[in-house]
């Protein structure tokens, strides 16, 4: 019996740890960068960091790590995606979860119309971390 127990307890501490590291995850995403209007749109590569459990997830070198907007089956959200790099403000970032597209861009206004920043496509590797918390 207490054999059993164990064999139990094993499969599901094992199938937890398999739920929680799909839910990390690095994506690198190569496409175009509208880098000034008016300009043609220039090659783009970087790689994000994703914690989905924890909603927390970074962009390029990883300084600081941020919030995830929205997770759903479909997309995952990000708002004010290029805050903590020095970009624009209002940067609005939408990954599909279902065709790996990623498409960043500004809004514009009231109006609710908005301008694209980047677009491409991704591809999942290994979880490389986020920062740490100091306390």
């Amino acid at each position: 019996m207490r054999k059993l127990m164990f064999i139990a307890a094993a499969c599901t501490v094992s199938s937890t740890a398999h739920a929680a590291n799909s839910d990390l995850f690095d994506l690198v995403c190569t496409g175009q960068q509208q880098v000034a209007t008016g300009k043609p749109a220039i090659a783009w590569k970087e790689r994000f960091r994703f914690d989905l459990v924890n909603k927390r997830w970074c962009r390029g070198a990883c300084r600081v790590a941020a919030s995830i907007g929205q997770i759903s089956a479909d997309e995952i959200s990000i708002y004010d995606s290029r805050a903590n790099t020095g970009g624009p403000a209002d940067v609005q970032l939408v990954l599909s979860r279902t065709d790996g597209t990623i498409r960043e861009a500004v809004a514009a206004g009231w109006s609710g119309s908005s301008f694209g920043i980047a677009e491409g496509t991704c591809v999942r590797e290994a979880f490389s971390g986020l920062p740490g918390q100091k306390f």
